[in-house]
């Protein structure tokens, strides 16, 4: 069972990776000093919970991301598209705020990046 959380700060997201219904999290603002050191275990728990779930829940409210969480996201993205080609289930809500036009275009820009995926963007 994979119960991986980080607790959000005021340079980092909230995230949470839950095998219990497949759940990926990220809420908050994310440029963290060293990405790397970061987001590494972050995406090692994602690449187990692929290993172990059904299908995948993956909810993203982001506020901020700079360049290089962007880069880590990426990343992830590519595993969820991974996942998606073995036949699981994949869904992804991008929720931003109603008037933030910079995070509802990194949402979609995501999501053409990754068009086989199932996006929701839900404006808050």
């Amino acid at each position: 069972m994979i119960q991986f959380e980080i607790p959000g700060s005021d340079r980092t997201p909230h995230i949470q990776v839950l095998s219990e219904g497949g759940l990926i999290s990220f809420k908050g603002e994310s440029y963290p000093e060293d990405v790397a050191i970061f987001y590494g275990p972050v995406v090692n728990a994602i690449s187990e919970l692929m290993n172990v779930t059904a299908e995948v829940h993956a909810i993203f409210q982001l506020i901020y991301v700079n360049s290089s969480s962007m880069k880590a996201l990426y990343r992830i993205f590519e595993l969820l598209q991974k996942k998606h080609e073995s036949g699981a289930p994949v869904k992804i809500e991008w929720k931003f705020e109603d008037d933030d036009d910079v995070m509802q275009e990194l949402g979609e820009d995501f999501k053409d990046r990754f068009p086989d995926l199932d996006f929701n963007f839900i404006a808050l």
